[in-house]
């Protein structure tokens, strides 16, 4: 087992690409803490994955991304439940499609409290319980689109390319803690949120520019988030690895 006895905390962990890294650490020995704002589809989550894995190895804990207070809260339940953190995934997202001129400030500053500060204020809680453990992996979920943008997606992708900004950065500070800090950047993903922001012919777009001609299943993802988090990539951070296909190339 590449992550046995290891303490992950994943946000947005309660469904998609999120639900798939925690049902992938539990397989590879993880204790996990899922951390998301619904409580219902925690509880869910933890429902399932509790037929095939130890409840006890398992934590929900509800957070707001957006709330300070919150994400410190999170950070802490994880210390009383599991004594350490070893991997922290910021993977809870949010996106929308609509042409420029029609984003407001509200919805521009929302993308970015959610995709970009709290990534930002995970790292921040996460450091010293990471310097006291002698090191951490750090992985943030990135976008395809945070590396040449997309049409309709000002906010979405400018908050994806500070993803990618934050990760580089925060490599660069941390690494002589042994902290990696690492990101993924999916393209098209069946999940929740692509199913709820896209019509059928917009999905049909997604598999054509792609050149394995689909969209990915969010288990299809799950190996690298593994990878970065194990001892395998030791040597590895300061990465953003796309897992898109062959879109960006």
């Amino acid at each position: 087992m590449k992550l046995k006895d290891k303490v992950a905390i994943v946000t947005g962990g309660s469904t998609g690409i999120g639900l798939a890294i925690v049902e992938a650490y539990l397989k590879e020995g993880a204790k996990v803490v899922i951390a998301s704002f619904d409580e219902e589809e925690i509880n869910h989550a933890i429902s399932e994955l509790s037929n095939t894995y130890d409840s006890n190895n398992i934590l929900g804990v509800v957070c707001d991304v957006k709330k300070p207070e919150d994400v410190k809260r999170a950070v802490e339940a994880t210390i009383d439940k599991f004594g350490k953190i070893d991997i922290l995934v910021n993977n809870a997202g949010i996106t929308n499609a609509k042409p420029t001129v029609d984003v407001t400030d509200e919805d521009f500053i929302n993308m970015f409290e959610v995709n970009t500060f709290g990534p930002f204020r995970f790292i921040r809680e996460v450091i010293p319980y990471m310097q006291k453990n002698g090191g951490g992996s750090i992985i943030n979920t990135s976008s395809m689109v945070g590396t040449y943008g997309s049409a309709m997606q000002a906010g979405y992708s400018s908050s994806k390319f500070a993803v990618n900004g934050l990760t580089k950065s925060c490599a660069k500070e941390l690494g002589h803690f042994n902290i990696r800090v690492n990101a993924v950047a999916p393209g098209a993903v069946m999940t929740n949120m692509v199913k709820n922001s896209t019509t059928e012919e917009q999905q049909s777009i997604l598999s054509q520019i792609c050149p394995l001609g689909r969209i990915a299943k969010p288990s299809e993802l799950s190996g690298v988030y593994v990878y970065l988090a194990s001892d395998d990539a030791s040597f590895t951070t300061g990465a953003i690895i796309n897992v898109d296909g062959g879109v960006v190339m």
